[in-house]
């Protein structure tokens, strides 16, 4: 989590790894940055062993992937499926 943004808002989620939070307090967080808060966007730093991928979710509309490894696309877009949605490359 931002540095900034995890002193002001969740000081006690400062330099903790987020994968150890339950699914429904991760979608609560974001939740509260990005519809109560109304911040921009919120980028989200995964990985897949030593691969890092990067979320980047913009006025609670824009989801952008970037750099996803092959195991990672494929999840995502089962997910999507899953959801009516999908994934589109630029």
């Amino acid at each position: 989590m931002d540095h900034d943004l995890a002193k002001e808002t969740y000081p006690d989620l400062l330099d903790r790894d987020l994968t150890e939070l339950p699914v429904a307090d991760l979608l609560e967080i974001s939740k509260k940055l990005i519809v109560t808060d109304h911040y921009l966007g919120v980028n989200v730093l995964f990985r897949d062993k030593k691969h890092y991928s990067l979320l980047r979710i913009e006025s609670g509309i824009d989801a952008d992937l970037y750099k996803l490894s092959k195991k990672a696309e494929k999840l995502v877009n089962k997910l999507l499926k899953r959801n009516g949605l999908f994934l589109v490359k630029y």
